[in-house]
């Protein structure tokens, strides 16, 4: 719970203190654009809640936080916010405090995607080759079995008429 509280307490310094990420802000956490964001957030791949406010996007930091930490997140994450403004002013990161970057989580996880991703590919490129073997071969035999009229026959001799 610690890790967790620190984790948060980083990306509050990195929001100025907001309790929700962009895109972009997201971006220098885990290592994918915000443009790839949108694209898995499309296809309902994208692993972290989002909510659109507008034509903006925003990831609460506490699904962030969970997602790095556990590499999936869990909906009541959030605690209860109140909505009232409160004039703090943003705490500043101390660059000598350690925080864990844990974003090698959520990378291991596409790769692993992607690999099982190009494995079923390949194994129905393998399919595809092995069926195109055999309709080449049975064009093969057939070609060999049914010659066009007019053509010899292998160990059959002209005899001059066509």
């Amino acid at each position: 719970m610690e890790i967790q509280n620190q984790l948060i307490e980083h990306l509050k310094g990195k929001t100025n203190g907001k309790l929700v990420m962009t895109p972009k802000q997201l971006a220098e956490e885990i290592p994918i654009s915000p443009k790839q964001q949108s694209k898995l957030r499309e296809e309902k791949k994208f692993p972290i809640p989002h909510q659109n406010i507008g034509r903006n996007v925003y990831y609460s930091i506490f699904h962030i936080a969970d997602f790095l930490l556990t590499g999936s997140v869990q909906q009541t994450a959030e605690p209860e916010v109140k909505l009232k403004k409160e004039k703090t002013a943003p705490k500043k990161v101390n660059p000598q405090t350690s925080s864990v970057n844990l974003s090698h989580l959520f990378l291991l996880r596409a790769f692993a995607g992607n690999l099982f991703a190009q494995a079923e590919e390949i194994t129905n490129l393998a399919e595809n080759i092995l069926k195109y073997q055999n309709s080449a071969e049975m064009v093969e035999r057939f070609s060999e079995k049914f010659k066009p009229k007019g053509t010899i026959k292998d160990g059959e001799e002209s005899d001059g008429k066509i």
